[in-house]
């Protein structure tokens, strides 16, 4: 892979692109694989899926299914489309027919199959104009347009109606157990409010002409015009940069690993630039890095619950927060080594933690300012306590959703403490000036980085850095993935 690398004069811009939705491109035929292992392929006899979801009944065609996933006893099952379109909720149908070439066609239960991963298919049934996205609570995300035309939002200023048309991004969190909810609308001009509205759902059409009315209790996010394109589903906040710089490797079975954007390294300046930090974040040195890819956002829950289904390893808890795209935590760093040795395997490629050094230089992306943005705190910058945003001092939010630092990285201040590769040391005086790990006969805690949403704006500063015993886990910690570069 031929791989430019990243300056700190790159030109920003934000965009929704989507992520590849599914797995290995199957052959002509569709995949059907029971809970007992056995694997058949064919044609699956079905003109069109039905999926009874929180918020209304979806029925996608055939030629549009990319995968169907059962759920355990209990648990939603999960449609993926061609677009990346993703629902939940329970399949209608109780017996598919596989139709086979040289066997008799095969009548199966519902309640047998594991998953059917489906052939792309040539026919083009009648798909409607798209062009905002939503995203549920339950991680459900879709293309639809927003059907709803006046919005009247109750916030500190008072009444105000907001028409769907001034409005880049609808924020939801939820509150006491689904029953309450707090609104942030962000308004093309930047203005940004929080509130509530006095309507308890919005209405959508989905690109297959059904209508669904989301209970504001249930939505977790809505990006209106990012997708016009009529395609593909552009569900991610990215960058427009060169395709090289960023770098997703595929997985054994051809499920995408996380994405990452190449830095190209180089000197810095770490540590207390402003002379009121901590101890242990002096003296303020010079080093040299050198490049690396890293993860564009925190690891997710669904990006780890992948690899605790792969190898057995325990599922942390959610705290009732929700998994789906939230930053996975209660992960220990012995977890977190864990898991980028697995993704190594199932890659081929050489990931690991990144270094207190590759740290800092990623979340200052150029900067020698307090914080990433400049050298006082602002409002609606970071998930950490009071400083203003719909998940202020209460929980973890979902990756993505505060604005990138200059790198293009989200979240390396606040949202979750971020474990590194380094033993903790109490200041810089005894470490190299390559920002390479120093090696220690005996490590008894780990350096965690980036400030929590627990923490107050102090501790997200770029130089702040925090320590834990390797074995523990806490529900503000976790942590994203570095790949080494050939």
């Amino acid at each position: 892979m031929s791989l430019r690398l990243i300056s700190r004069s790159c030109l920003l811009l934000m965009l929704y692109i989507a992520p590849f939705a599914g797995h290995a491109k199957t052959t002509g035929y569709d995949v059907v694989t029971l809970k007992n292992g056995d694997i058949y392929n064919g044609t699956v006899a079905q003109p069109r899926f039905t999926l009874n979801t929180e918020y209304g009944v979806v029925a996608i065609p055939y030629a549009r299914m990319a995968r169907l996933v059962l759920g355990e006893e209990g648990k939603p099952d999960h449609i993926t489309t061609h677009f990346g379109d993703r629902f939940s909720g329970e399949l209608q149908e109780s017996e598919l027919k596989v139709l086979r070439v040289l066997d008799p066609t095969l009548p199966v239960a519902v309640a047998d199959i594991n998953d059917i991963q489906f052939a792309h298919r040539t026919l083009r049934p009648k798909i409607h104009r798209t062009p905002d996205i939503v995203i549920t609570q339950s991680g459900d995300n879709f293309s639809a347009r927003v059907l709803t035309e006046g919005l009247m939002m109750n916030s500190q200023a008072g009444l105000k109606i907001v028409n769907p048309a001034e409005i880049q991004l609808l924020d939801v969190v939820s509150l006491n157990e689904g029953e309450d909810y707090l609104a942030q609308i962000t308004a093309n001009d930047g203005e940004i409010m929080q509130g509530k509205f006095g309507l308890p759902s919005i209405t959508v059409e989905t690109r297959f002409g059904h209508h669904l009315d989301i209970p504001l209790t249930q939505l977790s996010r809505l990006a209106l015009r990012v997708n016009h394109s009529g395609k593909r589903t552009r569900f991610l906040s990215l960058l427009r940069l060169n395709p090289d710089d960023l770098v997703q490797d595929r997985m054994r079975d051809g499920s995408p690993g996380p994405q990452l954007i190449a830095l190209g390294g180089g000197r810095f300046s770490r540590g207390d630039l402003q002379g009121d930090g901590d101890g242990d974040e002096q003296p303020a040195v010079t080093i040299q890095v050198e490049p690396f890819a890293i993860g564009i956002y925190e690891v997710t829950f669904n990006e780890y619950d992948q690899f605790c289904n792969d190898t057995g390893h325990r599922k942390p808890d959610d705290q009732e927060w929700g998994r789906s795209s939230r930053p996975v935590v209660n992960v220990s760093w012995e977890d977190a080594k864990a898991y980028v040795e697995w993704l190594s395997r199932r890659t081929g490629q050489r990931y690991r933690l990144p270094t207190d050094a590759e740290w800092e230089y990623a979340a200052r992306a150029g900067t020698g300012s307090r914080y990433w943005w400049g050298n006082t705190a602002e409002p609606y910058r970071a998930n950490c306590a009071e400083c203003g945003s719909l998940w202020d001092g209460e929980k973890s939010a979902p990756v993505g959703r505060f604005p990138p630092n200059p790198f293009g990285l989200h979240d390396t201040a606040g949202n979750v403490f971020e474990w590194v590769e380094d033993c903790w040391v109490d200041n810089f005086s005894e470490l190299s000036l390559d920002g390479k790990v120093a090696p220690q006969a005996e490590c008894g805690k780990r350096v965690i980085r980036g400030g929590a949403w627990s923490f107050p704006i102090k501790e997200v500063r770029s130089a702040n850095r925090w320590r834990d015993f390797p074995s523990r886990s806490s529900d503000d910690t976790g942590f994203r993935v570095v790949r080494e570069l050939d």
